[in-house]
């Protein structure tokens, strides 16, 4: 889906990647968008997307999991391997104007 952008907080690992460039293995090593405790609303759907509708206010979980491995199917999908997460390099943060992200984690 496609978020337009209400609100998105600066929390302390935000201002840690503009201060020291790096979060232990994660290094910033191009300029990257912050911010990943965001909400919004609905813009566009895809056509797959069958549980919002462009209107929809979200909040947006900032980790997406790969839903396959036995932590994604156990519930605890925190640990799974595969975690993309918002403002995490590479991956650009959701301090924007529109933010495209996955529907299934977005509530």
């Amino acid at each position: 889906v496609l978020v337009e952008m209400g609100c998105v907080g600066i929390c302390g690992s935000d201002v840690h990647y503009l201060v020291h460039g790096r979060i232990g293995d994660f290094i910033v090593e191009k300029p990257m968008i912050i911010g990943h405790e965001s909400s919004g609303t609905i813009a566009k759907i895809g056509k797959n997307v069958k549980n919002l509708k462009v209107g929809d206010r979200v909040a947006i979980e900032p980790g997406v999991c790969c839903r396959t491995c036995n932590y994604c199917k156990t519930g605890r999908y925190n640990l799974c391997k595969e975690m993309i997460f918002c403002a995490t390099p590479p991956v650009h943060g959701s301090l924007r104007r529109f933010y495209k992200h996955a529907a299934d984690f977005c509530y």
